[in-house]
């Protein structure tokens, strides 16, 4: 993650996720992860449990490629 494009973050509802640590910001790649899974379902991508580990290691990259990848399932989200 570079410091020009740092991600930015993301509030989670303690309803959603009660054992997450509340008190700071999610870690980028858990960040990631997440701005991944909605853009997926979105996109009305179905995530396998094969695709887990596809979605684990882009969520590991920085923000600009995540945030490419996410802009691309848009693409593919407003063609349905």
């Amino acid at each position: 993650m570079t410091l020009e494009h740092p991600t930015p973050p993301l509030p989670i509802s303690s309803l959603l996720r009660p054992q997450m640590r509340m008190e700071g910001d999610l870690p980028a790649t858990q960040a990631h992860q997440v701005m991944l899974h909605c853009a997926l379902d979105a996109a009305c991508v179905t995530v396998r449990s094969t695709d887990l580990n596809a979605v684990t290691r882009i969520s590991e990259l920085d923000y600009q490629t995540v945030a490419t990848v996410i802009r691309w399932l848009r693409i593919l989200g407003a063609g349905r």
